[in-house]
């Protein structure tokens, strides 16, 4: 039987157990996918339970995605890019191996139009953790204009900043890097707004990084994404609708960088992506129902 998981803390907002469940019930798979929560302490412990227990592999959540490369024997070339790993797969020669999906998954979320213009454009990003450095990564492998930077940390700014420099040099990007402190956030200009904090995530919905006044300094055809689904409409969503902006949500983010890590547990490219992404629907909708209650 095939098993699989998710290692990360907290884990109460993760429906990634969901998505992979459905997925490997349509396929017919025998296997389980499961949720593993795991303190910052515990991560060895876990990781070498997992190896010794038979599983296949498992998605790495917050707060794991940087502290679990000492643990991998190898890393693909996009996750050395992005110095985060949110897939780890168990080899049949006993070796352990990081992928990063959030890269493509973060991307292809993008309607094809609006990737299109960010070349041309501002993008600013909250945040300088895990998920901050894989969208990072695909900002500059597709030449954004300018990537602002912006972070709650002047220590975790400044090595975030030069952690992009040495990414921005390794890709031959000309994208140009700007840093700054949430604390003094400028949105003139930005064409697109990344969210990659947890700012927002359940249980803690009544939380956002940003405020509708500094929304409302972004170019009037821009675009606020925040990578979190849980709930599929965070504060900082709807307060960016209420200024006329568009906005995208951590769903297709999350089915994408699923699909893309199945197919790499599975050893082909067979991952159901409209059940997975009918699996995570369905559960969101049950889930706001029940608060409606």
């Amino acid at each position: 039987m095939l098993k699989l998981g998710i290692i990360g803390y907290p884990l109460e907002h993760s429906l990634s157990p969901v998505m992979h469940s459905a997925a490997l019930q349509y396929l017919n798979v025998s296997g389980s996918y499961r949720g593993i929560e795991t303190e910052e302490k515990e991560l060895e412990r876990v990781f070498k339970q997992l190896k010794d227990s038979g599983f296949k592999g498992f998605n790495v959540t917050i707060p794991h995605k940087v502290t679990i490369i000492p643990l991998l024997d190898e890393l693909s070339e996009t996750a050395k890019l992005a110095g985060a790993v949110n897939t780890v797969v168990f080899r049949s020669d006993g070796k352990s191996a990081g992928e990063n999906t959030d890269v493509m998954g973060f991307w292809e979320a993008i309607p094809k139009d609006a990737r299109e213009d960010i070349p041309k454009q501002t993008v600013s990003l909250l945040g300088t953790g895990g998920s901050a450095r894989a969208i990072g990564v695909a900002l500059l492998k597709n030449n954004t204009k300018t990537i602002k930077i912006f972070g709650r940390s002047k220590e975790k700014l400044s090595a975030f900043l030069d952690f992009m420099e040495s990414r921005r040099q390794l890709t031959g990007s000309k994208t140009k890097i700007e840093g700054g402190l949430i604390s003094g956030l400028d949105l003139t200009n930005t064409f697109m707004l990344v969210n990659s904090t947890p700012l927002g995530m359940y249980p803690s919905i009544d939380a956002s990084p940003v405020t509708k006044e500094e929304l409302k300094k972004m170019m009037p055809n821009g675009i606020v994404y925040d990578i979190i689904y849980n709930p599929p409409q965070t504060l900082l969503l709807l307060q960016a609708r209420s200024v006329g902006l568009k906005t995208i949500n951590g769903t297709e983010m999350l089915i994408r960088q699923g699909a893309q890590s199945l197919s790499i547990w599975l050893e082909q490219n067979v991952a159901p992506v409209g059940v997975m992404r009918l699996a995570v629907n369905h559960s969101l909708e049950e889930a706001k129902a029940s608060k409606n209650l």
